[in-house]
């Protein structure tokens, strides 16, 4: 049950979510929503793994 389905169940409130599920966003310098894709974080992480490489050697 997500967090959606919670609210209505618990107060009885109808709310709408237009988008998936599965997305995420973060807000930009100007406030504007930037939707994060999964090649995002992939590259995140593996720049995060080579950091910590660099750090251990």
């Amino acid at each position: 049950m997500n967090l959606a389905e919670n609210v209505v169940a618990r107060e009885g409130r109808c709310i709408v979510e237009p988008q998936n599920q599965n997305t995420c966003v973060m807000l930009d310098e100007n406030g504007q929503e930037i939707n994060i894709t999964k090649d995002m974080v992939v590259s995140v992480c593996q720049e995060l793994l080579n950091q910590c490489r660099n750090i251990q050697s």
